[in-house]
């Protein structure tokens, strides 16, 4: 990432994300739900991407905020999470979830002066930081969700990657996620509520395979 596209802000006032400029991901983003990475590599998006405030990108839809989106796997059961009042967002309050992920910020900033996979190493420091996972985790990228047809999701693309462990003891380290269990893919529909994008993810991936 070229410094010249670096916004000059006070990192210690607001929360700077790393955004792309809509315009240059085309029709690409054209699709809803969820799609598998096919011929896209989203690192070749890096010398494109910007770091920008989040109170700013939250409205502008010009800008997609990228959003590592992580399944933790193992055999054929995946773990699932209910998100709290302490989740950022308000509208995801009490919702299940089978992603694990956030924004990638200014704490990934080194990643950038380095050669290799970026996103992914930022997915992964991400993953760390939420949970704790004893297992050795084999983590790639498997496709990307994208709905524009929610004030939310015009200002967001998920990058999704599937987390595949040895072990099932996983300890979850941020307060903003709660009662994590391992649940059989074959019964994640179970009548529970879940976000927008882990419904796409279930109803378009994972009951497809």
């Amino acid at each position: 990432m070229s410094r010249r596209n670096k916004t000059r802000i006070d990192v210690h006032s607001q929360r700077i994300i790393l955004v792309i400029p809509r315009s240059l991901l085309g029709g690409f983003i054209e699709f809803r739900g969820f799609q598998l990475l096919g011929e896209t590599n989203p690192e070749t998006w890096i010398s494109q991407c910007q770091f920008k405030p989040r109170s700013e990108m939250e409205t502008d839809p010009s800008f997609k905020q990228l959003i590592p989106y992580i399944l933790v796997r193992r055999e054929d059961r995946i773990f699932r999470y209910r998100r709290t009042k302490r989740a950022g967002e308000s509208r995801l309050h009490h919702l299940y979830s089978i992603g694990i992920g956030g924004h990638i910020n200014l704490r990934d900033e080194n990643l950038f002066s380095a050669s290799g996979e970026i996103l992914l190493e930022a997915a992964l420091r991400e993953l760390r930081e939420e949970v704790d996972v004893e297992s050795p985790v084999e983590l790639r990228p498997i496709g990307f969700i994208n709905d524009d047809e929610t004030d939310v999701g015009q200002v967001h693309l998920g990058l999704v990657y599937e987390a595949w462990v040895e072990s099932e003891r996983i300890e979850i380290r941020e307060s903003a996620l709660s009662r994590g269990e391992w649940i059989r893919i074959d019964e994640l529909d179970d009548g529970v509520e879940y976000e927008g994008w882990s419904q796409f993810v279930i109803e378009q991936y994972l009951r497809k395979k």
